[in-house]
């Protein structure tokens, strides 16, 4: 998600600024939703291809934010690791968590042989941070689309219509409404009405989902499903522009034009994930 206003005055010079940054987002989700949707689609490699790329990217970008902190990461150990985490979340098996363990611990003896031993603490805790933050969260997205063949790829669909239906409204009624910040501190341009408007649209869009596309859905698991991807969408969202402000930086990266990084175009389906795929486990499919 990205930032909604907070005291927002129309000017022609703010107008035309905003309008010109929605185009580009526009033309960059133009092309990146049915790429996202068609991964859901068929599943298999293309999803696993798809996450890898993302675990990969969004890792980068966080370790590159432990260094704009003034720390140092395990890179490489820590991408290795977060690699083998998405086989051993993806396929199962002992063999790629036995991997995953072998390569964290092989991340640690690098840091008691390294010629550099400066902030070791800091550097292995942030290290495994990036492989539970990315990796192991973006893995639920195989996860959730692996519940059943056709299930799962619906709830995939849905998890992401959602997140992008909450963003958006989100975004434009934080635009137009909004005069009161949800979290200062963290992202004065967020605001309770932004919050508010993101929420109600998400809930009415999946009423409607359901009605039309998925009926296997009971009304109450549906609305559980709309109000926790609303919240855990904000909630990350926030997370993530905490990690950003302690930092030091606007962007996580910069290959989405108008989006920013990856973790600035995920990291509302980091959480939002998760949640409906163990929803979904404990509730809908008990």
């Amino acid at each position: 998600m990205n930032d909604t206003q907070t005291e927002f005055r129309p000017t022609q010079r703010t107008v035309a600024t905003v309008f010109s940054s929605l185009a580009v987002r526009t033309a960059v989700a133009v092309a990146g939703i049915p790429l996202m949707i068609a991964a859901a689609y068929f599943g298999s490699w293309w999803l696993l291809a798809l996450v890898l790329a993302l675990s990969v990217i969004g890792q980068i970008e966080f370790y590159a934010m432990v260094r704009a902190k003034g720390y140092q990461a395990q890179t490489g150990w820590g991408l290795a690791v977060g690699v083998a985490v998405v086989l051993a979340v993806s396929w199962g098996g002992l063999m790629f968590w036995g991997l995953a363990v072998a390569l964290l611990l092989a991340a640690f003896c690098a840091q008691v042989i390294a010629p550099r031993r400066d902030h070791p603490v800091i550097a292995l805790s942030a290290t495994v941070f990036g492989v539970v933050y990315v990796p192991l969260l973006l893995a639920h997205m195989v996860l959730l689309r692996n519940i059943s063949d056709l299930l799962g790829a619906k709830l995939l669909v849905l998890t992401f219509a959602l997140v992008w239906i909450c963003d958006t409204a989100a975004y434009f009624t934080g635009m137009t409404l909004g005069r009161h910040p949800l979290a200062p501190a963290i992202s004065p341009k967020k605001s309770v009405e932004g919050l508010a408007g993101g929420t109600l649209m998400t809930v009415g869009c999946a009423v409607a989902i359901r009605s039309w596309l998925m009926p296997e859905l009971k009304f109450w698991e549906m609305l559980a499903i709309a109000l926790g991807v609303s919240a855990l969408g904000v909630l990350g969202d926030l997370f993530e522009s905490l990690l950003k402000r302690d930092s030091g930086i606007k962007d996580s990266g910069a290959i989405l034009p108008g989006h920013g990084g990856i973790l600035d175009r995920f990291d509302s389906l980091l959480f939002a994930v998760p949640f409906v795929y163990w929803f979904c486990r404990l509730f809908v499919l008990r």
